[in-house]
């Protein structure tokens, strides 16, 4: 594995390694994403990261891309028939007809320890996520739709995988929806969310993470181009309005968080850059996560 962090950078939080592997990840689906001309950007905190800190957010431990349909459906045929298989592993959650709600692409030789996903027979590699930027309408009602149909398919499947959130009315909503099959309403949300998938129109939104209503709705000209950014020794992708997206997402997004905030926010309980998870076998074959809400 390359070190592609930068090396003066200190280990305060003992995730480099970490980071380095997620990195090698990340530089794989740039690589790739260049040869086949899929175009994708950086989200998220791993967007905040390339711009405040020129890296990673010192204390994160994942990275999070967004890819528009069209280019999330080049990429996965793209991978199924011409990707390093023997390295990585594309898991897609909750697809339906190739329609993901989030994906991952996961490192096979590694172990990235979740404390919801462990006992759960699924890829536990490194990773990083793959969400989808969808198209939203223009009209507050169409949001509102949009918003709805996202959190409950969520929901939903956090409750088909016994998920446990913090707080009274997440486990309050989550138990009742246990009791309903496995798919209910599960296609009609997957549906409503993208039903304006091959349009570009005012509104671009992302409900399907941790964003709210009014912090998941971003002005489409923000992302309608992309450009290379510094990131650690490497360059990758972030939206051309990429300052203009932050300030949407967090207002003063050069101001740093409480430690309170930054544990919430840190995603694995234990990982491996040596040791592959028990799971994994030379066949490639897992029990993929779309099996959990099926």
């Amino acid at each position: 594995m390359k070190n592609l962090m930068r090396s003066y950078k200190e280990d305060k939080w003992g995730i480099l390694e970490l980071q380095n592997c997620i990195l090698n990840i990340a530089e794989y689906i740039d690589t790739f994403c260049d040869k086949y001309g899929i175009d994708y950007c950086l989200m998220g905190g791993s967007a905040l990261g390339a711009v405040r800190h020129k890296g990673f957010i010192p204390w994160d431990d994942d990275l999070d891309i967004f890819m528009r349909p069209k280019e999330y459906e080049k990429f996965r045929k793209e991978f199924l028939k011409n990707g390093d298989k023997s390295r990585f592993y594309l898991q897609e959650w909750g697809s339906k007809k190739g329609m993901p709600t989030i994906a991952k692409l996961r490192l096979n030789q590694s172990h990235y320890i979740e404390s919801d996903f462990e006992n759960l027979d699924v890829h536990k590699g490194v990773f990083v996520d793959i969400f989808i930027l969808h198209s939203c309408p223009d009209s507050i009602y169409g949001h509102m739709n949009q918003y709805f149909w996202s959190r409950y398919l969520v929901l939903k499947s956090l409750a088909n995988r016994n998920y446990s959130r913090r707080g009274l009315l997440a486990s309050l909503i989550l138990k009742p929806l246990r009791w309903l099959p496995k798919r209910a309403f599960v296609d009609f949300a997957i549906n409503q969310i993208y039903k304006n998938s091959t349009k570009i129109t005012k509104y671009f939104c992302h409900y399907l993470g941790r964003a709210g209503y009014k912090k998941g709705l971003y002005k489409s000209d923000f992302f309608l181009h992309t450009k290379k950014v510094p990131f650690e020794s490497i360059e990758l992708r972030v939206p051309y309005k990429v300052e203009d997206y932050l300030k949407e997402r967090w207002g003063d997004y050069m101001k740093l968080p409480s430690e309170e905030e930054i544990r919430y926010y840190q995603h694995s309980s234990g990982w491996s850059v040596e040791k592959t998870f028990a799971g994994y076998n030379k066949d490639g074959v897992y029990t993929d996560e779309i099996n959990l809400i099926s």
